[in-house]
């Protein structure tokens, strides 16, 4: 496995740069999709939930486990339950701002979340590895 050796700093940059990516994603208007020619390659959203959110919960327990070993596995908890409470905030801005073409959808927040509890599993099975 390849060990990424970023500081905090460009940790916290690159987690913030990508729930950014998330919100521009998830509230962008779908005919966007159906614009670019991009809806055969995102017809099927919810790997695509499953993966952005899976990612913000890595960076995110990345940034928060950086330079502590102390509570290591509560860090990564509270990275992946944050990470998919955000994936309910965006599918709750999508019910809001319903004339974007989005909706609200539990299958969504299905996907986002199982994204975040695979990459806790994955911390937790490799806690030694990552603890360092």
């Amino acid at each position: 496995m390849v060990n990424i050796n970023f500081s905090a700093k460009t940790f916290l940059l690159l987690t913030i740069a990508w729930a950014i990516c998330i919100l521009i994603a998830t509230l962008t208007s779908s005919g966007i999709f159906e614009e670019f020619h991009l809806l055969g390659l995102f017809g099927y959203d919810k790997p695509i939930h499953f993966i952005m959110f899976a990612m913000q919960a890595w960076l995110l327990a990345k940034t928060l486990t950086k330079n502590s070993t102390k509570n290591f596995m509560i860090l990564v908890m509270l990275s992946c339950l944050s990470s998919a409470l955000y994936g309910v905030l965006t599918e709750v801005l999508q019910g809001i701002f319903v004339w974007l073409g989005r909706g609200f959808d539990y299958d969504d927040m299905i996907a986002d979340s199982l994204g975040c509890l695979i990459v806790l599993a994955l911390f937790w099975t490799r806690r030694k590895q990552f603890a360092q």
